[in-house]
């Protein structure tokens, strides 16, 4: 293969890494001829999945009308960024406008300057694709006991706004009891350095967690700290235990602690590359 820049043939690493060892064939589908190549193929095809812009590919003539003439049991699906209809819904689409409009990117908020936060790998692309991989799942299975097709509808939106759905709703629950959903989440990131320098993750959510932490700490005094004794003041208090915890764990060398916390059943690994 000819690699040219950061692609190979035209094709972009990320696609290569993600369609390795897979059968594949390109085609220009503004050539008639291709169009001819397709219509073939889906003729012996189970699914056909598209995730061009609303309107795009019945432009080609391979809405989902068409294509069930050609093949009526096959299980169509169409990807979008927003849905058919809407303000938004003929729009281009990339992975960190899902992140703005679905709340990802606010519920991640700093919590001292209020700035929004993205994650910086595609949360809402590969999350899209999961699902439409599931919904395709259960329409094969539909289709072996039934022997019918359907067409599956998915927009990435619809998909990340399910996906944030536990995070976004728990501090609404209550009527009169609302809270600000992103000061549910993990606050500070539970990252924390040892003392030569290396990085670990730690947590303890249950009571015996933070027992076996403050064990491994040897700082049995915390477990009558009533900022700390419960779940409930736990929680409350969660930026002041963090940044505790980050102080002990400052003073020991990731094995030594590692070692510790696992010895006292704290969940606990160390960040790797």
């Amino acid at each position: 293969m000819r690699k040219v820049g950061s692609s190979i043939n035209g094709m972009t690493n990320s696609f290569l890494c993600c369609n390795r060892s897979k059968r594949s064939l390109t085609l220009n589908l503004k050539s008639k001829s291709a169009i001819n190549i397709l219509k073939k193929l889906i003729t012996t095809s189970d699914v056909f999945v598209q995730n061009f812009r609303p309107g795009t590919i019945e432009r080609m003539g391979l809405g989902y009308a068409k294509v069930k003439k050609i093949n009526k049991n096959i299980i169509y699906t169409s990807i979008s960024g927003f849905g058919d209809k809407g303000p938004y819904s003929k729009q281009r689409v990339y992975d960190p406008v899902i992140q703005a409009l679905s709340g990802l990117a606010d519920i991640q908020r700093d919590q001292k300057t209020n700035f929004p936060k993205m994650v910086r790998t595609i949360i809402p692309d590969k999350t899209t694709g999961m699902a439409a991989a599931q919904a395709i799942s259960s329409a094969l299975f539909y289709k072996e006991r039934y022997g019918t097709g359907q067409h599956i509808k998915l927009a990435m939106l619809d998909v990340m706004v399910a996906y944030l759905w536990p995070e976004g709703s728990a501090s609404l629950s209550f009527v009169g009891e609302e809270g600000d959903p992103s000061k549910g989440q993990m606050g500070l990131d539970l990252v924390f350095q040892t003392k030569d320098n290396k990085y670990i993750t730690a947590g303890a959510v249950t009571d015996k967690e933070w027992l076996g932490m403050c064990n491994a700490f040897d700082r049995k005094d915390l477990l009558s700290d009533p900022r700390f004794n419960t779940p409930r003041a736990r929680f409350d208090n969660k930026t002041e235990r963090r940044l505790l915890i980050a102080d002990e764990i400052k003073k020991h060398n990731s094995i030594d602690i590692l070692t510790k916390l696992h010895e006292n059943e704290v969940p606990s690994a160390p960040i790797l590359s």
